[in-house]
């Protein structure tokens, strides 16, 4: 397995991607602590986790609240002793279907904020236990591709993350701890069983048909499912990713190439 014996933070747990990364570390032999917004959010992720045999701990939490989130990692490291792996599956406050034109800047400035709120608050609370020890991984998951009609703040956000996590990987880099993302064009369950596209971009458009387009437009004529997402995830915090930081792993499928 390739995180025995290690103790992994996941925000965002109750998602599509955030519940695949917990079940694939847990897995790989991660102890798991997932956070959302709930804990009854997270009990299918715990039950998941549980059936396959692996340790799973949830906890109701606003990681944009700074305080509380650096609470939490440090009650991760009194009970655990450590936090090895961080992974940030939270999404944000985007806004989709309205011209920038039109889009008021306090919506505009939401968007961007709740990014950099919810990114530094959970980075600073785990990487500050992972730079004493002399080790650690941050990961998340960014949307990739290039801007186009409707997206609104979505691309946006999309970069500031991005650029926010080379930073962060420039500064922990000689403390030991690495930085790196995911990034994806989609996935099958997050068009599938997702948020409702109809209302923001797409227009009527039904999930299934949005889905085909998305495939067709890939050069593997299909989207990666979330576990897919979550395998790669789990090669980045092992240690067969041990010289991957300040970068991330394109999963579009050939949406978008490099």
């Amino acid at each position: 397995m390739l995180l025995t014996g290690q103790v992994a933070i996941v925000h965002g747990g109750s998602g599509i991607i955030g519940g695949a990364v917990a079940r694939v570390f847990a897995r790989e032999g991660a102890t798991v602590h997932v956070t959302g917004r709930s804990r009854e959010s997270l009990h299918p992720v715990l039950a998941s986790i549980a059936d396959g045999g692996g340790q799973g701990h949830a906890t109701a939490l606003d990681v944009t609240d700074e305080a509380a989130t650096k609470a939490h990692a440090d009650s991760v490291v009194e009970r655990a002793g450590s936090i090895d792996i961080l992974f940030n599956a939270v999404t944000h406050r985007d806004v989709q279907g309205t011209p920038l034109l039109e889009l008021p800047t306090a919506v505009m400035e939401d968007a961007v904020l709740s990014a950099v709120r919810a990114q530094t608050a959970t980075i600073r609370a785990a990487a500050t236990h992972m730079a004493e020890r002399g080790s650690g991984v941050v990961l998340t998951n960014v949307g990739y591709g290039p801007p186009f009609e409707g997206m609104g703040t979505t691309v946006v956000t999309w970069q500031l993350v991005e650029a926010l996590y080379r930073q962060w990987a420039v500064e922990l880099g000689p403390r030991g701890v690495r930085v790196a993302w995911t990034r994806i064009g989609g996935t099958v369950e997050g068009v599938l069983d997702g948020p409702d596209y109809g209302s923001s971009y797409a227009g009527d458009t039904e999930n299934r048909a949005i889905l085909d387009e998305l495939e067709s437009g890939t050069m593997l004529r299909r989207l990666p499912s979330a576990t897919e997402i979550a395998e790669a995830a789990a090669y980045l915090a092992s240690d067969r990713g041990a010289s991957i930081t300040a970068a991330g792993i394109n999963l579009t499928a050939g949406a978008v190439s490099d």
